[in-house]
């Protein structure tokens, strides 16, 4: 870590302000079930109520695909007002839902987003997660991703839905830029590339496309991408958990460097040892979101109330989620 600021970002000045923009709801890891065996009750509530507790007033729950739309849909009706929210859209994981399912699988998607917007406006946030992952092309070959992807995009554009779009890239950048140059111009409320991991000069290329880049534990895993963090535009910078996934490991460098003046987390237990009021360990939660704010502060060597109020903003403007 070499030519980084070596300085950890100070105790917050003021209680801050969090939005967790992107949360999955749906794994199995918030149903208690790891590696396909039971260990505890299903408690996402449970960590939705640490959230809050932690200053994280906005969670949103990202959409993998269409047959978990009336499960995020129920979880954020559930919640105190103004505080979850949910996205609509297919994830490239599922990419093949659609060409499996024939067209009336996009049709349902149509009409699952229309309800939504005409019906309860307030809990729904974005389109998506719609993209690409060359990550996990088992799921889902590349022909079957941008398929999927530009379907979506095209039908996005065609019913000029006023939503900003929540959009995935993983190891498939030059195709993906590709595809969105087509789309960007048509795009009424702009979009955020969530989970980024990628060079600097990538993610300017994003934001030259006016779009905002999200950031977790994911995007600091090389040199690279945190040479990438440290040079986000403030005005373009999102962050996430990106829960349940994304946990930051103890012996993580820039956790040593960074994080010795936050706030100490709540108490966690091994799954097997599963208590309502814990962690569990491994397993993320939005309530830390807190370490990817320190962190992102320490790697521009600013404040964390800089890059807290900055992303709190910038969520808050896009996804509408002062108007419920």
């Amino acid at each position: 870590m070499s030519g980084l600021p070596v300085n950890a970002p100070r105790a917050a000045a003021t209680r801050l302000h969090f939005a967790d923009v992107a949360v999955t709801a749906t794994a199995n890891e918030f149903k208690g079930i790891y590696r396909g065996k039971q260990y505890h009750h299903a408690d996402f509530p449970n960590t939705l109520d640490r959230a809050l507790s932690a200053g994280v007033e906005k969670v949103i729950l990202t959409g993998m695909s269409l047959h978990d739309v009336s499960s995020n849909l129920e979880i954020a009706k559930s919640r105190p007002a103004g505080s979850c929210f949910f996205t609509i859209g297919v994830h490239p994981y599922h990419a093949a839902e659609p060409l499996a399912e024939g067209p009336s699988y996009l049709e349902k998607l149509k009409d699952s987003v229309d309800t939504n917007l005409q019906q309860d406006r307030r809990h729904l946030a974005a389109y998506g997660e719609i993209g690409l992952d060359y990550d996990r092309l088992n799921l889902a070959d590349k022909s079957t991703q941008l398929a999927t992807f530009k379907a979506q995009l095209d039908m996005f554009v065609a019913n000029q839905w006023d939503l900003p779009l929540f959009l995935h890239c993983r190891n498939s950048f030059d195709d993906f830029v590709q595809v969105m140059s087509s789309y960007v111009d048509a795009l009424p409320r702009r979009g955020l590339v969530h989970s980024f991991v990628g060079s600097r000069e990538q993610m300017e290329k994003l934001v030259s496309m006016n779009l905002d880049v999200s950031v977790n534990g994911f995007s600091f895993q090389t040199r690279e991408s945190l040479d990438m963090v440290a040079a986000i535009p403030l005005a373009h910078l999102q962050i996430e958990t990106d829960a349940p996934w994304g946990d930051l490991k103890p012996t993580s460098e820039v956790v040593k460097r960074y994080l010795t003046n936050m706030p100490t987390l709540p108490a966690s237990k091994k799954k097997d040892k599963w208590e309502a009021d814990s962690m569990v360990k491994e397993r993320n939660e939005s309530c830390t979101i807190a370490r990817i704010a320190y962190i992102v502060a320490g790697l521009k060597g600013i404040s964390v109330d800089e890059v807290a109020g900055a992303a709190w903003e910038n969520s808050v403007k896009m996804f509408r989620l002062a108007e419920s």
